[in-house]
């Protein structure tokens, strides 16, 4: 099975991640997700931002299911330049 990445952000009172893309490989995911914080921080909003995977092809009832999350403190170093 293949994973794929989805991109979520939350703002300070959410309960529930709100995705805003999707990605085949975590690195294009993470790089998404930031991305997506500073588009944010422009429109002054405060979030938080991250990724979570699951396997293609398969559904999860409970969000809470998903094969694994992190947000940006967990983010690995790229080095190429964005």
């Amino acid at each position: 099975m293949k994973k794929i990445y989805l991109v979520w952000y939350r703002y300070k009172n959410d309960t529930e991640d709100r995705i805003r893309g999707a990605a085949l490989n975590w690195e294009r995911a993470e790089r998404m997700a930031i991305n997506l914080e500073v588009y944010l921080q422009l429109e002054k909003q405060e979030v938080e931002v991250g990724v979570k995977s699951y396997l293609h092809g398969e559904m999860f009832i409970n969000p809470e299911n998903c094969d694994n999350r992190w947000g940006k403190d967990e983010f690995e170093v790229i080095s190429e330049s964005w």
